[in-house]
């Protein structure tokens, strides 16, 4: 069985699934801004960052169609039609968080004690006229930079429980658009609490996990620090908890067959209460559907699986009502030649955006 664990590249090839015939079709790609643009018609998108440039010589990273979560989207790609997976520690991380978040927003009220000490909400304001201009009806600049401040001042906040570096993308692999991303998550996690304000003025034949062992062994004890919480989320962890073992299991070249076989499986339900579920360890990155309903025994209704984006509201000094929009903006495929093999690689696309708000939603 083949297998590969660099210690230059810091990543870890290996062969996962060895009577899987792999394919090289490429699907359509489309460029993601223009994407993002065409979903939110009438509003103006002030900045865009993903973690795979687009460039002249590679404008469009993002599969057309599919699932709107990209980690998803991506698996779903590499299984369905045989092709080489590769995952990234911030893809996994970004995921859990997500869920961290979508846990602690369900129970706002339950939790606030663990976080803040003041009810209602309490705003946080940042200055980033330094770093953010107005122009053209356009707010851009360097907003990793000013995220970074309104996570930096949020955290300042939390007084008894330090979840800002648990949440954070912090591994090898972590490009800005990653932890820009993890920062916003942090926001979104907290928002029941704080208002923001910004003043300018089938199968897988092979997967690489990139980045170092230790990036992943980190994962695990993030888990672990998740469970010592006390955030009743023992009923989500507890089926997350094996998969990431197995991933580091995976890293180290101790390949099971069995558990890459049942990324997830597809069930069609007919007649009263039916619908098209999956199951398989995929869904365990996922505490809730997307409607806030439970996730149990590894089952999700597909129509019900989460945007994989975040949507954290702030206002300006300007008048301005925006939002922070940061996760999962896509998968992307890409044609690699190797010495002796061609394969389509498939990975999440991760990144951040910031757009309009709808006009009846309330920035509180």
């Amino acid at each position: 069985m083949n297998s590969t664990i660099s210690a230059t590249l810091q990543k870890s090839t290996q062969v996962v699934g060895p009577n899987v015939a792999k394919t090289l079709e490429l699907l359509e790609h489309e460029n993601v801004k223009e994407y993002f643009a065409n979903v939110n018609k009438n509003k103006v998108i002030h900045a865009i960052s993903v973690d795979y440039p687009e460039t002249g010589d590679n404008p469009k990273t993002k599969i057309v169609g599919g699932y709107s979560h990209g980690f998803v989207a991506a698996i779903h790609q590499a299984y369905n039609h045989h092709q080489h997976l590769c995952l990234k520690p911030d893809d996994v991380w970004l995921t859990i968080a997500q869920g961290v978040s979508h846990h602690i927003n369900l129970n706002a009220e339950k939790f606030r004690s663990y976080f803040v000490e003041h009810e209602g909400k309490q705003e946080i304001e940042i200055f980033a006229g330094d770093v953010l201009n107005y122009v053209n009806n356009i707010l851009e600049g360097d907003w990793p930079e000013a995220i970074h401040r309104l996570e930096n001042k949020t955290s300042e906040k939390i007084k008894k429980v330090d979840i800002s570096k648990i949440l954070e993308c912090d591994f090898s692999t972590s490009t800005m658009a990653a932890k820009t991303a993890s920062h916003v998550i942090l926001l979104d996690a907290l928002k029941n609490y704080f208002s923001y304000k910004i003043s300018t003025l089938c199968g897988i034949p092979k997967v690489t996990l990139e980045g170092s062992l230790e990036d992943w062994t980190r994962i695990q004890e993030k888990v672990v620090k998740l469970r010592n919480l006390g955030l009743d989320m023992d009923f989500w962890l507890d089926r997350l908890e094996p998969v990431i073992w197995r991933l580091v299991d995976t890293y180290r070249g101790e390949i099971d067959e069995q558990f890459w076989g049942k990324v997830f499986s597809t069930t069609k339900i007919y007649g009263s209460g039916g619908g098209t579920y999956w199951t398989g360890w995929i869904t365990a990155f996922f505490p809730y559907d997307k409607s806030d309903a439970k996730i149990t025994h590894n089952k999700i209704d597909i129509y019900y699986i989460p945007d994989g984006r975040v949507h954290v509201p702030f206002s300006t000094d300007l008048g301005l009502n925006l939002n922070f929009v940061a996760g999962f903006l896509g998968a992307r495929q890409e044609l690699v030649t190797n010495e002796d093999d061609t394969e389509v690689y498939v990975s999440s696309l991760i990144g951040w955006f910031v757009v309009d708000q709808d006009k009846d939603e309330k920035n509180d």
